[in-house]
């Protein structure tokens, strides 16, 4: 595969069936338990104070949530196309719109940390790429973009979960996938890990 082909692009609300189609059909996490999750879980704090996530949800309802949220917005992150098919998919929005998922990570000892009111923080989720399509540079050209992306929209860094020991249902991007892009590894509670970056200097280069 030749990465030239991959397009990796924000989700918007024109994009919810591909969206949904990328959980209908990718089994992109060995675990049962979130098969086919839709990623409802990370959303801003909009969906909590309508009701709460739904965890627990049949697949079916998930699916009509998630849709709802993307078109309300609630769902945020970026979608990798291939040959117009989904490969990969990353939950990502304003650390600062998202203070309930935080709380849910703090209790489970993922150890987030405030920001001050006047700094802007896009954080990862989640972070997923197809099975047939990982280990081809698909994640590392979608953290990339992200990136980019995000110091273009004015945000001073970016952060993201992550583990020393990554799982096979893992929900988010392993560790050397951040350090060789230049995340630094922010705070660690055990094998549970945040790493961070500073987008200043691509801030600069967007003036």
């Amino acid at each position: 595969m030749n990465l030239t082909d991959v397009t990796v692009v924000k989700l918007t609300p024109s994009l919810v069936d591909d969206y949904v189609a990328f959980f209908d059909n990718t089994a992109h996490n060995a675990s049962s338990n979130h098969d086919k999750c839709y990623c409802i879980a990370f959303c801003n704090d909009d969906v909590y104070h309508t009701g709460g996530v739904n965890w627990y949800d049949a697949s079916d309802q998930r699916r009509a949530h998630a849709i709802q949220r993307v078109r309300d917005g609630n769902i945020q992150g970026y979608l990798a196309y291939h040959n117009g098919n989904v490969i990969g998919w990353c939950n990502a929005n304003t650390k600062s719109d998202c203070g309930a998922v935080m709380d849910y990570m703090r209790s489970y000892n993922i150890p987030v940390a405030d920001d001050p009111p006047e700094r802007k923080v896009k954080f990862i989720f989640c972070f997923t790429v197809a099975p047939t399509m990982q280990g081809k540079g698909v994640a590392t050209k979608m953290l990339e973009f992200i990136c980019q992306d995000a110091a273009a929209e004015g945000f001073d860094a970016i952060e993201a979960k992550s583990s020393r020991v990554l799982s096979s249902d893992g929900f988010f991007g392993p560790l050397a996938l951040y350090l060789k892009n230049g995340f630094t590894i922010h705070a660690e509670q055990g094998e549970r890990l945040i790493v961070h970056k500073d987008l200043y200097g691509m801030k600069k280069s967007h003036g």
